[in-house]
C-alpha cells in the first residue's frame, strides 16, 4: 500500500487546488522557510483524523481554511483528499478488495467535518478504522513533526507503549477489550435491574391474584344484580304503559270542557268591546266640555291680571323719578370738586417747571466742574505713566545687572562642583553597580530555569489532559458508530425472522444451548417452522409438533428444553469433533446417527458436513438475542462516555488554565531575566562612557579655570554697575511718592465733581417726573369732568321722557261670566251618561272574572295531567334507556312473570346485592388481565436473566482470550523490536548500545521505556543525551518498529535538522535502506538529504501567503542531462 496522491484545495496557503504526485520511495519537499512545506505533513495527519487544532498549529479546526491575503480574500472551506494504491489489499474490511482508496475530509467556516471513502460519505471513526494495524493514523509513529522527533524518546512509558501496540497490532484488541468490558459492566448492571425487576414483580404477582380474585367475585355479584334490576324494570314498566292509558282518556275528555268554555268568553269579548266604545265617546265629550270651561277661565284670569299689573307700574315710576333727581344732584357735586382739583394741578405744574430749569443750569455749571477736573487727573496719570516706564527701565537694568552678578557667581560654584566632582570620578570606583547586578542576574537565571522546568510540567500534563481528552472523544465517536452498527445488524435479523416466522412456530418454544444451535438447525431444517399441537388446527397444518417424550441423555434431545421436541431427535447421538464422530460410526443402529457443534451431521453411511452453511433459525435468534444484549450494553456504555466525556472536558479546561497560568509566569520572568540584562548591559555601557569621559577631564579642568578667572573679572564690573543703578533708583523713588500725591488730589476732585454732577442730574430727573405726573392727574380731571357732564345731560334726557301711565278702564267681565255657567251644565249630563256606561262594563266584567277563574282551574288540571304524561313518559324512556344498559331486551322477559312480580321484593334483593359488592371495597377490574401479564412478563425475565448470565461468562471469556492474544502479540513485537534496536543503534551512532526495558512484569498495565548509550558514554537516563543524539535514537527506534510493521509510508518533517555532517550521511544511508518496504516523505534543508531523494517536490511562494508546488523526478532529469 503506498500514498500514491495528496490532492488540496483551501487548506492553509494551497489557496487553489493542488496535486502533489507521489511516485518515487523517497520524496523530499524542499523549498525556504516559511513557504508551507509543513502545510503538506499537517493535511495527511488531518485526512487521517486529527481532531485537536493545536497539533495542527491551530486554535480551532477552521484555522485549516485559507484566510485571505494582501492580494486574496478568505475562502469559505478547505478539503484534502489522499489517494492509495492498494494491490495487496492490506487495508482490513469492506475497502480492502479496492485496488485504489481515496480518503477525503472537508471542514465548512461553520465548523462542520465531512469524510469521505471512495466517494461515500461515511464517519471520522470509519476512516481511524480503516487504517488500524496498518501502522497509519494521527497520532501514530509513520508521521514524525518538525521537532518531536527528539521528544519521542523522552515520552512517558505510557506514551511509548502506544507506538509498541500500534506495531504490534493489538490496538484493534484493545479497542474490543475495551468495549467488552463496557458491555461486561452494563451486563451486570442490566442483571441487577432484572434481579430487582422480578422482585418487585413477585410481590406484585401475589397483590394481583388477591385482586384478579376479588374481581371474579365481582363480576358473580354484578351478573346476579343485574338479573334481578332487569326484572324490576319490566314490572314497573308494564304498570306504566297502564296508567299512561288512562291519562290519555282524562285528558281528552278535559280538552272538550275547555274548548265550551272559550267560545263563552269570545262572546263576552264582543260585548264588552261596544260599551268601551261608547264610554270612549262619553269621555271624549266630557273632556271637550272641561277644555271650554277651563280656557273661559283663563280669559277671566287674564283681565283680572292686566288691572293688577297697571296699578303696580303707577308704584315704580313714582319711585325711578325720585331716585334719577339723586343722582344728577350727586353728580352736579362730583364736577364742581373735579373742577377745583383742576385749578390746584394747574397751579403745582408751572412751579414743577420752573424748578426744572433752576435744575438744569445747576447740571450745566457742575458739567463744567467736571470736565476740568477731568482734564487735571489725565495730566497727573500721564505723569505718573511716565514715571512708571523711567522706573521700569531702571529696575530692568538694575535686575539685569543682579541676574548677570548672580550668573557669574552661580557659574564659579557649578565650576567649583564640576571640578570636585570629575575630582571623586577619578578618584572613586566604577564597578560598584556592576557588581550589585550580577548576583541578582544569577537568581533571576536561576529562577527563570526552575519556571521553565514547572512550565514543561504544565505543558505535559495539559497535553496527556487533552490526549485523554481526545480518546475519549474518539471513543464516544467509536461508541455511537457500534450502536448504529447494532441497530441495523438488529434490524436486519427481525426482518429475516419476520420472514421465517409467522405465529407460533417450534423456534420459538425451543430452548437450545448456544453451541448446538448450528447444527440443530441442519437437523431440524422445516421442522422449525412446525406449530405446536396445541395451538394449531390439525384439518389445516402441514407440520405440527406434539408434546415432548423422555428425552435419552447424550442425544440431542437431551440439550434441548421446552414442552414440544421432536421424537427423531432421540436417535441423533452427539460427538464433541469430527474425528470422535467418525470413530464411533460402526456403533450406529439403523436410523440413529452423530451430531457435532460444528454442524457436520455423521450417518452410517452417510455425511452431511457444516462447511459452508449459512445461518439458521436458531442461529438468528441466538444471534438477536446477543446483539439485544449488546444494544442495550452499547447505549448504557455511551451514557457513561458522554459522562466521562463531560468530566475530561472540564479536567481539561482545568489543565488548561494551569498551563496558561505557567506560561504566564514564564513570559513574566522571562521578561523580568531581559530587563535586568538589559539594565546590566545599560551599566556596563555606563562605566565604559565614564572610563572615556575620564580622558577628556583634564582639558575640561583647564578650560573651566580660565573661564573663572573671566568671569571674575566680570563680576568686578557688573557690581559697579549696580551701585550706580541703585542710587538712580533711589532718586526716581522719591519723584514716585510727589507724582502719587498729586494722583490721588486730582482723583478726589473729580470724584467730588462727579459726585455734584450726579446730584443735580438726580434732582432734574425728579422735577421732570413730577411735572409729568402733574400733567397726567390734570388730563385724567378734564375726563372725568366731561363723563359727568355727559352722565348729567342724559339722566335730563330720561327724566324728560319718563310719563305717568294712564289708568286702564276695566272690562265688562259679565258676559264671559255667563257662558262658564252654562257650560259647566253639559258637563254634568255628560257625566251621568258615562257613569251608567261604567255600570254596564263592572257587571261585564264580574262575570268575566268568573269565568276566567273557571278556565284556569280548567287550564290547571290540563297542565297537571300533561305534566304527568310527559313525567311517565320520560320515565317510560329511562326504564328502556336502563334495559339498554343491561343489555336486555323487554321481549326477550316473560309478560306473566312480569306482571305477577313483587317489586319490594326484587329492591330487597339488589340491595342485598349491592352490599355485598360495596363490602368487597375497591375492585381492580383489570386485574384479571395485569395478573396474566405479570405472569407473562416474569417467564420472559427469567429467560432474560439466564440469556444475560450465559452472555456475561461469553463475555469474561472473550476478555480471556483478548488479554493472551495481546499478551503474546505485544511480548512478540517487543522482543523483536528491542533486537532491532540494538541491531540498529549501533549503525546510526557507529557503536554504542539502546534497548528497551518494561516499567512492570504485567504485560498489560507496563509502560516501556528506551535507554541509549552512544559510543563512550555511560549515562544514566536518555535525559543527558543531546539534542542531535535523542533525534538519532528516536530514528533508530521508530526505523525497527518500521523493520518490524512496516507503516505504508512515513513522514519526516526536518528531523534531520540537529544532525551534524556525518550523522546526517548516517540518517540518510537507513532511510535509503528502508525505502525499499517503506514510502518516505521528508521535508529537509540539508543538500544530502535533498540529493538522496529519488523526487523533489519544491514548494513555493511567489505570491505572499499562497504556496504553489513544483515536482522534479530526478531519474528523468538526469536522463534528460545525459541526452544532452
Amino acid at each position: 500500500m503506498r500514498l500514491k496522491l495528496i490532492k488540496l484545495a483551501g487548506f492553509k496557503s494551497f489557496v487553489e487546488p493542488t496535486r502533489i504526485e507521489l511516485n518515487a520511495d523517497m520524496t523530499a519537499v524542499v523549498g525556504p522557510n516559511g513557504c508551507g512545506k509543513s502545510n503538506v505533513i499537517d493535511a495527511v495527519r488531518w485526512v487521517l483524523g486529527e481532531s485537536s487544532a493545536r497539533h495542527l498549529r491551530g486554535e480551532n479546526m477552521t484555522d485549516v481554511i485559507f484566510n485571505g491575503s494582501v492580494n486574496r480574500s478568505a475562502h469559505g472551506r478547505a478539503s484534502v483528499e489522499l489517494v492509495f494504491d492498494n494491490p495487496h489489499n492490506r487495508v482490513p474490511g469492506e475497502f480492502g478488495r479496492f485496488t485504489e482508496i481515496s480518503v477525503r475530509r472537508e471542514v465548512l467556516r461553520d465548523g462542520s467535518n465531512h469524510y469521505q471513502i471512495n466517494g461515500q460519505k461515511c464517519r471520522r471513526k470509519d476512516v481511524t478504522d480503516l487504517f488500524l494495524g496498518t501502522g497509519l493514523g494521527p497520532r501514530s509513529y509513520a508521521i514524525i513533526e518538525q521537532g518531536t522527533v527528539s521528544r519521542l524518546v523522552e515520552s512517558r512509558p505510557a506514551d511509548l507503549k502506544l507506538f509498541m501496540e500500534e506495531a504490534a497490532g493489538v490496538s484493534r484488541y484493545k479497542e474490543r477489550r475495551r468495549e467488552t468490558e463496557q458491555r461486561i459492566r452494563h451486563t451486570q448492571e442490566n442483571l441487577e435491574r432484572l434481579g430487582d425487576i422480578r422482585g418487585e414483580l413477585g410481590s406484585r404477582l401475589d397483590h394481583l391474584k388477591a385482586q384478579a380474585e376479588t374481581a371474579e367475585r365481582y363480576k358473580q355479584l354484578k351478573s346476579r344484580s343485574r338479573a334481578a334490576r332487569a326484572e324490576l324494570i319490566g314490572s314497573e314498566l308494564w304498570a306504566l304503559e297502564t296508567r299512561l292509558g288512562e291519562a290519555k282518556t282524562e285528558l281528552a275528555q278535559t280538552e272538550q270542557a275547555l274548548a265550551a268554555l272559550d267560545a263563552k268568553r269570545t262572546a263576552d269579548e264582543g260585548r264588552h268591546v261596544t260599551l268601551s266604545v261608547a264610554r270612549q265617546e262619553a269621555q271624549a265629550e266630557q273632556a271637550s266640555r272641561q277644555q271650554q270651561i277651563f280656557l273661559g277661565g283663563q280669559a277671566i284670569a287674564r283681565l283680572e291680571q292686566q288691572q293688577l299689573h297697571q296699578t303696580e307700574l303707577g308704584r315704580d315710576w313714582q319711585a325711578r323719578r325720585q331716585a334719577l333727581g339723586e343722582r344728577i344732584e350727586g353728580f352736579k357735586t362730583q364736577l364742581a370738586g373735579q373742577l377745583e382739583q383742576l385749578g390746584e394741578s394747574t397751579l403745582q405744574g408751572e412751579v414743577a417747571s420752573a424748578r426744572l430749569e433752576q435744575c438744569e443750569q445747576l447740571l450745566t455749571d457742575q458739567q463744567s466742574v467736571r470736565a476740568a477736573a477731568g482734564e487735571r487727573l489725565e495730566q497727573a496719570r500721564q505723569r505718573q505713566q511716565q514715571w512708571q516706564q523711567q522706573l521700569g527701565q531702571l529696575q530692568g537694568r538694575l535686575n539685569q545687572t543682579r541676574a548677570e552678578v548672580n550668573g557669574l557667581q552661580e557659574l564659579q560654584a557649578k565650576t567649583r562642583l564640576a571640578r570636585l566632582k570629575l575630582e571623586d570620578e577619578q578618584a572613586g570606583p566604577l564597578g560598584g553597580e556592576e557588581e550589585n547586578l550580577q548576583p541578582a542576574l544569577d537568581a533571576l537565571a536561576a529562577t527563570l530555569s526552575l519556571s521553565r522546568a514547572r512550565h514543561e510540567e504544565a505543558e505535559a500534563a495539559w497535553q496527556a489532559g487533552v490526549a485523554s481528552h481526545e480518546e475519549l472523544k474518539a471513543a464516544q465517536g467509536r461508541q455511537q458508530g457500534l450502536l448504529r452498527e447494532l441497530e441495523a445488524r438488529l434490524a436486519t435479523l427481525d426482518q429475516i425472522l419476520g420472514e421465517q416466522m409467522a405465529g407460533a412456530t417450534l423456534a420459538d418454544r425451543l430452548q437450545v444451548p448456544p453451541e448446538w444451535a448450528r447444527g440443530l438447525d441442519k437437523v431440524l431444517g422445516r421442522w422449525l417452522t412446525a406449530t405446536p399441537a396445541d395451538e394449531c388446527n390439525l384439518a389445516q397444518s402441514g407440520l405440527w409438533i406434539g408434546p415432548a417424550r423422555p428425552a435419552v441423555a447424550g442425544t440431542l434431545a437431551a440439550q434441548l428444553g421446552g414442552e414440544h421436541i421432536p421424537a427423531f431427535l432421540n436417535a441423533i447421538w452427539l460427538a464433541e469433533s469430527r474425528e470422535e464422530a467418525q470413530a464411533r460410526l460402526h456403533s450406529l443402529s439403523a436410523g440413529e446417527s452423530l451430531l457435532t457443534p460444528a454442524g457436520d451431521w455423521f450417518g452410517p453411511n452417510w455425511a452431511d458436513l457444516g462447511e459452508g452453511m449459512a445461518l439458521g433459525t436458531l442461529a438468528l435468534l441466538g444471534e438477536r438475542e446477543r446483539l439485544h444484549s449488546e444494544l442495550v450494553a452499547g447505549r448504557e456504555a455511551l451514557r457513561r462516555l458522554d459522562e466521562q466525556f463531560a468530566a475530561a472536558d472540564a479536567a481539561r479546561a482545568q489543565l488548561h488554565s494551569a498551563h496558561e497560568l505557567a506560561q504566564r509566569t514564564l513570559r513574566e520572568q522571562e521578561q523580568q531575566w531581559q530587563q535586568l540584562r538589559e539594565a546590566w548591559s545599560l551599566r556596563e555601557g555606563q562605566r565604559q562612557a565614564r572610563l572615556q569621559r575620564l580622558g577628556q577631564l583634564g582639558e575640561e579642568l583647564i578650560r573651566l579655570d580660565k573661564e573663572q578667572a573671566e568671569e571674575a573679572q566680570r563680576l568686578v564690573s557688573a557690581g559697579e554697575r549696580l551701585e550706580q543703578d541703585e542710587a538712580a533708583l533711589g532718586e526716581l523713588q522719591e519723584q514716585g511718592e510727589l507724582l502719587a500725591e498729586a494722583l490721588l488730589l486730582a482723583q478726589e476732585q473729580a470724584s467730588a465733581a462727579d459726585r455734584a454732577v450726579e446730584e443735580a442730574r438726580l434732582r432734574r430727573e425728579q422735577q421732570q417726573a413730577a411735572c409729568q405726573r402733574l400733567q397726567l392727574e390734570q388730563q385724567n380731571q378734564r375726563q372725568l369732568i366731561t363723563l359727568r357732564e355727559q352722565e348729567l345731560a342724559r339722566l335730563g334726557l330720561e327724566l324728560a321722557e319718563l310719563k305717568e301711565p294712564g289708568v286702564t278702564s276695566s272690562q265688562d267681565l259679565s258676559p264671559l261670566l255667563a257662558e262658564q255657567r252654562n257650560l259647566e251644565a253639559q258637563q254634568l249630563a255628560c257625566h251621568q251618561r258615562l257613569a251608567e256606561l261604567e255600570r254596564q262594563l263592572t257587571e261585564l266584567e264580574q262575570a268575566r272574572s268568573a269565568d276566567h277563574k273557571q278556565l284556569v282551574q280548567i287550564q290547571e288540571k290540563l297542565a297537571t295531567l300533561r305534566l304527568e304524561r310527559e313525567r311517565n313518559l320520560t320515565r317510560r324512556q329511562g326504564l328502556h334507556e336502563q334495559f339498554e344498559e343491561l343489555g336486555v331486551r323487554l321481549v326477550d322477559l316473560d309478560q306473566a312473570v312480569l306482571i305477577a312480580a313483587d317489586r319490594g321484593k326484587l329492591r330487597q334483593e339488589i340491595q342485598t346485592l349491592e352490599a355485598q359488592v360495596e363490602a368487597l371495597g375497591a375492585i381492580n377490574l383489570a386485574a384479571l388481565e395485569e395478573y396474566e401479564e405479570a405472569k407473562t412478563r416474569a417467564s420472559y425475565l427469567e429467560n432474560q436473566c439466564q440469556d444475560l448470565e450465559q452472555a456475561l461468562e461469553t463475555l469474561s471469556q472473550a476478555i480471556k482470550r483478548i488479554d493472551k492474544e495481546t499478551q503474546i502479540r505485544f511480548r512478540d513485537t517487543f522482543d523483536k523490536v528491542n533486537e532491532d534496536l540494538k541491531s540498529l543503534f549501533p549503525k546510526v551512532f557507529g557503536g554504542g548500545s539502546a534497548w528497551l526495558e518494561l516499567t512492570s512484569d504485567d504485560l498489560l498495565e507496563a509502560g516501556v521505556s528506551i535507554m541509549a548509550r552512544p559510543p563512550g558514554k555511560k549515562n544514566a537516563t536518555i535525559a543527558l543525551l543531546s539534542g542531535g543524539e535523542k533525534a538519532l535514537t528516536a530514528l533508530a527506534l521508530v526505523f525497527a518498529i518500521f523493520r518490524l510493521n512496516p507503516a505504508p509510508f512515513c513522514l519526516l518533517d526536518e528531523v534531520d535538522a540537529p544532525l551534524d555532517e556525518v550523522n546526517v550521511g548516517r540518517f540518510c544511508s537507513l532511510v535509503k535502506e528502508m525505502s525499499s518496504t517503506v514510502q518516505f516523505v521528508y521535508i529537509s534543508h540539508n543538500k544530502v538529504s535533498m540529493e538522496m531523494a529519488e523526487q523533489l517536490v519544491g514548494v513555493t511562494m511567489q505570491e505572499p501567503g499562497v504556496s504553489r508546488i513544483v515536482s522534479v523526478d530526478i531519474g528523468e532529469a538526469v536522463a534528460l542531462a545525459e541526452q544532452n
